[in-house]
């Protein structure tokens, strides 16, 4: 229930409980006063009596009723001889009776009630009114139990009452809980805590929008912890690239220091192997600049359309070149429209794909097969790399793009693990999908999905 609705029914009860006791005892009051006996009686008799009261006697017969306790029995006398009223078991309204009858009756029974007879002086004497009530002695018998109606009332009451305080404490202790499980949950994402999830309301009864926003509050704690580890891996992939440059650069100064190379045409080479890697490292450390700088959605929207089949054919030819070199069978596809523009960074998604390649070829031997092909279908792109080399477990592909994490296969190899991890890390910052299929001694296949964007329409003048 939202707390918005608990607080205007808790208002409500706090109104409503107090309305409804003062109605409950007006209406008792009403209900016990001899004016409503009275007036509720007056219209009809007036009708029938021989003596009927004016307006003004009536007022005077209801000002003296007033005087008499509310919880006796009243007997209205006009004429001394006609009933005009009467609460009296043993005497009828509009009936006639003997006045001394009447008093021998009250004599006779003065010994369990207590009667008191009044005669108020009217206006206009329209009648001779007399009015008697009684009332049971109270040191003979236990006092008379409350009316019906009041205990009911009060019983009603009572239970409302309880139930609005029980509601009242439902809404406060379910607000404080929603309260103190929110701050918990802020403190912990405030301390860095993100790799456990956030406590939740163990009651789904108790949800509301405080609990709605502590799941909130989970999704941002995934969304933080993505970025950090994307982060993460992209730095660790950099550094892990930026080994290959500087081990060139350090191993050419160290042969010219040595002088191994001391021709000038070997220099000259050297230099410019050099002066590439160089280049190279500029460009990485200039990337991850770049990319520290800017989140993925932001770097997302700097990257600027530009037509993908000319980059994947060129790829395909690289493909091919190095097949040639270490005796593998390449084949190349590339079924895409020409026109085809895709927003993506050249330098990023190049080093995807030759990771996921230069993978293909070490763990395939000398003539297995390697094919790289690019299609079209709709609104995708599917880039495939497939080899028919030693293939991964199960337990391998749920692992194979964690930062760190080595197949069972390679760990003959030289490596960090990294590899995947920055192919992974690179795919999804630009907002695309990466999934793989392999068996066992079969063989691996990478397939990377590739959303083309909406074209927006430019509505003419």
């Amino acid at each position: 229930m939202k707390i918005k609705t608990q607080f205007k029914l808790f208002i409500a009860c706090i109104i409503v409980v107090p309305l409804i006791f003062a109605s409950a005892t007006a209406l008792f009051r009403y209900y016990n006063s001899p004016d409503r006996i009275l007036m509720s009686n007056y219209r009809h008799i007036s009708k029938i009596s021989e003596a009927p009261l004016s307006q003004r006697d009536l007022r005077m017969v209801r000002e003296a009723i007033r005087h008499f306790p509310p919880e006796g029995e009243l007997l209205i006398l006009a004429n001394h001889s006609e009933i005009l009223l009467s609460t009296i078991d043993e005497f009828k309204t509009l009936a006639r009776i003997d006045v001394l009858d009447l008093y021998r009756y009250i004599r006779e029974t003065s010994g369990k009630y207590f009667y008191q007879i009044t005669s108020p002086e009217l206006l206009d004497r329209s009648a001779d009114i007399t009015l008697i009530t009684r009332m049971e002695r109270k040191k003979d018998h236990p006092p008379k139990p409350p009316h019906r109606l009041f205990q009911t009332l009060t019983f009603f009451i009572v239970i409302f009452e309880v139930i609005c305080i029980a509601f009242a404490i439902y809404v406060s202790m379910t607000i404080s809980r929603s309260i103190t499980m929110l701050e918990k949950n802020t403190e912990r994402i405030a301390g860095g805590e993100l790799d456990k999830p956030l406590e939740k309301p163990k009651d789904l009864r108790t949800t509301n929008e405080i609990t709605r926003l502590a799941e909130n509050l989970d999704k941002m704690r995934l969304a933080l912890k993505d970025e950090a580890d994307r982060r993460i891996r992209f730095v660790m992939g950099i550094s892990h690239d930026l080994r290959t440059p500087v081990a060139v650069i350090k191993g050419y100064t160290e042969a010219m220091h040595d002088g191994v190379m001391s021709d000038s045409e070997s220099q000259k080479k050297a230099l410019d192997i050099i002066s590439s890697k160089t280049s190279q490292l500029e460009t990485m450390i200039n990337t991850l600049i770049n990319f520290m700088k800017l989140d993925s959605t932001d770097w997302r929207e700097q990257l600027k359309k530009q037509r993908i089949k000319p980059f994947l054919e060129d790829f395909a030819q690289s493909c091919k070149s190095t097949g040639d070199v270490f005796k593998r069978k390449i084949t190349t596809e590339v079924s895409i429209s020409a026109e085809t523009e895709i927003p993506f960074d050249t330098q990023l998604l190049q080093r995807a794909l030759e990771n996921i390649f230069s993978n293909a070829v070490r763990y395939t031997q000398d003539g297995d097969s390697i094919s790289f092909s690019a299609k079209e279908s709709g609104s995708e792109i599917f880039i495939t790399i497939l080899d028919t080399g030693i293939g991964m477990s199960e337990d391998d592909l749920e692992h194979i793009f964690d930062l760190f994490y080595r197949a069972t296969g390679s760990r003959r190899e030289e490596g960090m693990g990294i590899g995947l991890s920055v192919v992974k890390n690179i795919i999804e910052t630009h907002g695309w999908n990466i999934s793989v299929q392999s068996k066992k001694d079969e063989g691996s296949a990478f397939t990377i999905t590739i959303h083309k964007p909406i074209p927006v329409l430019v509505k003419r003048d």
